[in-house]
């Protein structure tokens, strides 16, 4: 009995102390996405600009270091950027990108919701990283109203694609998942890793859904 309490123990302080870690969040700009050129013309552009940028940013750097002694902590900005339909996120090395959010209110007759209708996102996952990567719905993706009440996934809406199971290194899973909503101005879809915190939050607008 006592081996099996220790035992028990010892499972749940690794899944806490795996739970403390970080995760890195990070959103992929448009150059990025786009290609090397786009990248190659922003040089060109920054290395002329050259003497300026650096003026600009010393006098930036003054402003930031003055409100962060003022408050005594640090600001976390980048987790902060505005995420929406069409966007990428590097998350742990996973590029997570929500392709598209669509209104679905059912067939009327073994598609039916529960609430009010279904929202269906269209979402991809390229693996960036040089290991296999596992993806869960259920323990990875959430979609919650304005409230931050969480809306049931869904299962009987007709999706294509999975978003669960192992993405190889290089490679990429796409998918469709439903959800059973009420309705509401906005929702936001939630992406996270089960052990470490940190949260990609795209806000999805109630115009943006395509019917």
């Amino acid at each position: 009995m006592k081996k099996i309490t220790m035992l028990v123990m010892s499972v749940s302080l690794i899944v806490v102390l795996a739970a403390c870690g970080e995760s890195s969040i990070e959103p992929v700009n448009e150059e990025e996405n786009q290609g090397n050129s786009a990248e190659a013309a922003e040089t060109e552009t920054k290395n002329e600009n050259d003497s300026n940028d650096m003026e600009q940013d010393n006098n930036e750097n003054e402003t930031v270091e003055s409100s962060e002694d003022a408050d005594g902590t640090e600001d976390e900005v980048v987790e902060k950027e505005d995420l929406g339909v069409g966007t990428t996120v590097d998350f742990n090395g996973l590029h997570v990108t929500l392709n598209s959010a669509k209104k679905y209110e059912g067939d009327g007759d073994w598609e039916v919701p529960d609430r009010d209708y279904f929202v269906i996102l269209d979402i991809s996952i390229e693996n960036k990283t040089d290991e296999e990567a596992n993806v869960s719905t259920m323990l990875q993706m959430d979609l919650v109203d304005p409230n931050g009440y969480a809306q049931d996934m869904d299962f009987m809406a007709d999706t294509k694609g999975s978003l669960d199971g192992e993405v190889g290194a290089g490679r990429t899973m796409a998918g469709e998942i439903s959800f059973d909503v009420e309705d509401a101005d906005y929702f936001e879809f939630i992406f996270e890793d089960p052990f470490k915190s940190g949260q990609a939050i795209w806000m999805i607008d109630a115009s943006e859904l395509v019917e």
